[in-house]
C-alpha cells in the first residue's frame, strides 16, 4: 500500500538535497511523493523538477486554484486537498528523515486501526532530534527539550498547548478527508495543531516517543525549537506577565475556531470539553484555577503548568 508524502517548499535549495536523499532511503514502505513550490525565488524550482524527472515517485503538484492560500498552511493544506493515499505523511523540506521514518509511523497506525476501525480518524506523531543548520546534533530529543508530555494526546491537554510537529505526522483518509471538509487554513494558527485537535476530537493520537526525524533549526525556521533551555525559559516566562497572558489568549482564540469549524460535527463529549474550557475565560481565577485542575487542561512541564495558573 502506498502512502503519499507531502512536500511543501519555498526557497529550500540549501537542504533540498539531503532531505529528498533522506526520502529515496525510506525503508520497509511503498510511497510517492507529492512536492509543491510556493513562488520561490532560487533553484528549488529546478531541484523539484530534475528529482521528478529522476525518479517517478517524486510527482509535482501545481495548484493553480486563485483561491489557493500561500504560506506554509495554504502550500500544506492544498497538498491535503490533492492527496489521494490512504495515508499521508507531511514533510519539510529542511529536514532529514531517519530510514524507518514512514514504517515506523504505519506500524503504529495499523496498530491503531486494528484497536479503533480504519473508519476513525487517527494521527500518529514522534519525537525528533533537534540539529543546527549544519546537520550537527543540538538536542537528541525535542520532548525533553520543550518539556512536552508524551501522554498528551488527548483533546483537553491539546486545546492548550500543541506537542506535534508537522514533519513528524502521518495521518489516515478519514482524518484528512474531515478536515478538509471543514477546516479553512486562513483561520488555523498552524495545520499540525488544527489536525491533532481533529484526530483528538473524533479519534485517536498516537506518539512514537523516539526520533524519527531530524529537525534542523536555522534562521529561516517558521516554527522551532527555542534556543535557550527549559530553566531559563521558564524564568523568562514566568516574569514576562504580557506575554503568558497572550498565550492563554491564544488557546481560547484557537479553541473558539475549531469550535466553529466543526460546530454540529463534534462529538457530544468533545463538545463538551471545548465547552467547558472556553467557559473558563469569562470566571473568576480561583474558579479558573479549579476548572483547568479538574478538567485537565493541563500545558505539558511544571515550567508551562506554573505559568497556565500564574496569568490564567
Amino acid at each position: 500500500m502506498v502512502t503519499e508524502v507531502l512536500l511543501a517548499c519555498y526557497n529550500g535549495e540549501k537542504y533540498l538535497p539531503r532531505l529528498l536523499a533522506s526520502l529515496i532511503a525510506q525503508a520497509g514502505a511503498e510511497f510517492r511523493v507529492l512536492m509543491q513550490d510556493d513562488g520561490s525565488r532560487d533553484g528549488t524550482v529546478k531541484l523539484l523538477q530534475r528529482q521528478a524527472e529522476a525518479d517517478g515517485r517524486f510527482i509535482l503538484a501545481q495548484d493553480a486554484s486563485p483561491a489557493r492560500i500561500h504560506g506554509a498552511i495554504g502550500n500544506f493544506w492544498s497538498l491535503l486537498g490533492q492527496a489521494r493515499a490512504d495515508y499521508t505523511a507531511l514533510c519539510d523540506q529542511d529536514d532529514v528523515w531517519r530510514p524507518d521514518r514512514l514504517r515506523a509511523g504505519l506500524e503504529a497506525m495499523k496498530e491503531a486501526e486494528a484497536r479503533w476501525g480504519r473508519e476513525t480518524p487517527l494521527m500518529v506523531h514522534s519525537d525528533a532530534r533537534v540539529v543546527d543548520a549544519d546537520g550537527n546534533a543540538l538536542h537528541e530529543s525535542f520532548f525533553a527539550h520543550q518539556g512536552w508530555d508524551f501522554r498528551a494526546v488527548t483533546l483537553p491537554r491539546l486545546l492548550v498547548q500543541n506537542n506535534v510537529t508537522g514533519c513528524t505526522v502521518l495521518i489516515n483518509r478519514p482524518l484528512r478527508e474531515l478536515a478538509l471538509r471543514c477546516g479553512n487554513p486562513a483561520d488555523m494558527y498552524m495545520h499540525d495543531w488544527f489536525l491533532a485537535l481533529t484526530a483528538a476530537a473524533f479519534g485517536h493520537v498516537v506518539c512514537l516517543p523516539r526520533p524519527l526525524v531530524d529537525y534542523r533549526q536555522h534562521g529561516n525556521n517558521e516554527m522551532g525549537a527555542s534556543a535557550a533551555g527549559l530553566a531559563e525559559r521558564g524564568v523568562r516566562a514566568l516574569s514576562a506577565r504580557a506575554r503568558g497572558k497572550a498565550r492563554i489568549a491564544l488557546t481560547y482564540r484557537h479553541t473558539r475556531s475549531f469550535a466553529a469549524a466543526y460546530g454540529p460535527l463534534l462529538p457530544g463529549p468533545a463538545r463538551k470539553i471545548i465547552e467547558d474550557y472556553l467557559a473558563l475565560e469569562r470566571k473568576a481565577k480561583p474558579a479558573r484555577v479549579w476548572g483547568i485542575l479538574r478538567g485537565g487542561y493541563r500545558m505539558q512541564s511544571p515550567v508551562t503548568r506554573a505559568g497556565q495558573i500564574f496569568f490564567c
